[in-house]
């Protein structure tokens, strides 16, 4: 004869009760009554970054009398950059791809866990190389508009561009 609560169907019934649960032990770290940690603020805007950093460094550049703007400098730095985003950012960009293509070696819950895992960190790879690219592309894209500028003698280009940072 058994008790009440031992054996298979005790075990069961304990398992299957709805029993009020004991709050956390103090120092867990587990709130009681908390709520969620809210969604993470939404990432920022890396090609208005990168060219307001351009206007910034620009605007500094240039605000001391002494500096003159070289056209072959600037060239140089617009090409690199090109090269930049058409030669590294591509081929970072292409084998990040296969960061996000791994497949389980086994069909368990580990192997799969570690898929996911593996994979999840390569899509925010791709993410982080993006917003690095958009940056780079928003910065050559300033840097050209301050080249043609000086090219082309617009004064009110130029003093726009200075006025990044300055407060009114």
């Amino acid at each position: 004869m058994t008790r009440p609560g031992s054996g298979p169907q005790g075990i069961y019934e304990q398992v299957s009760s709805t029993a009020p649960q004991a709050p956390p032990p103090p120092g867990s770290g587990l709130i009681p009554g908390a709520a969620a940690a809210p969604p993470p603020p939404p990432p920022p805007n890396y090609g208005e970054l990168g060219s307001g950093q351009a206007k910034a460094d620009f605007a500094a550049a240039s605000a001391n009398g002494g500096w003159e703007f070289d056209p072959a400098a600037m060239d140089k730095v617009i090409k690199s950059l090109e090269d930049c985003i058409e030669n590294d950012f591509s081929q970072a960009q292409d084998h990040a791809t296969w960061l996000t293509m791994i497949q389980p070696p086994g069909q368990e819950v580990g192997s799969e866990g570690y898929a996911a895992a593996a994979n999840k960190s390569g899509a925010a790879y791709q993410d982080f190389l993006q917003g690095a690219r958009d940056y780079t592309m928003a910065y050559l894209g300033t840097l050209k508009q301050i080249r043609t500028a000086y090219q082309e003698q617009d004064q009110a280009a130029l003093d726009a561009l200075r006025q990044i940072g300055k407060t009114a």
